[in-house]
């Protein structure tokens, strides 16, 4: 009778860590493959140089799922600007003329990069090409990440 006891209680022994090894090897694999991450996108335009003369203004943009881009740009330059181009995915020419100091803004330009889905996150590396009265086809580079809306 005592060897069915201890057998008995060897079982439930092995039981109960089987359980606990299954359960913690579970969450493990859940872990491991990212189930349970936040999966948040950072939102904002950075990387632009402290020397670069037209860059967004803040996080005045918004990149559309249908590739439709719109962004806020200042000119930080003691002369007028005419920006030529704004790059993402492709080269997008939309011609802004921006007086010293002023801010403008690039909308409804699209086809700028391709279709995505609503609420997917994006980074995407922005190059905004633009005259000076002296000097012509400077650049501006940097990314803007978000989104998309």
């Amino acid at each position: 009778m005592n060897f069915k006891r201890k057998g008995q209680s060897a079982t439930e022994y092995l039981m109960t860590y089987g359980w606990a090894i299954l359960a913690i090897t579970i969450v493990g694999a859940l872990l491991y493959t990212q189930v349970f991450s936040n999966k948040s996108c950072t939102n904002g335009a950075n990387g632009w140089d402290m020397t670069s003369n037209v860059v967004p203004v803040g996080n005045q943009y918004s990149l559309a799922a249908d590739g439709t881009l719109s962004i806020g740009v200042v000119n930080r330059l003691d002369t007028n600007v005419t920006v030529q181009s704004v790059t993402i995915d492709s080269t997008v020419v939309e011609v802004l003329e921006l007086n010293a100091g002023q801010d403008g803004s690039l909308s409804s330009v699209a086809g700028v990069a391709t279709a995505a889905t609503v609420g997917d996150c994006y980074t995407k590396t922005v190059t905004i090409t633009y005259d000076t009265d002296l000097v012509d086809g400077l650049k501006s580079t940097g990314t803007i990440s978000g989104r998309y809306a």
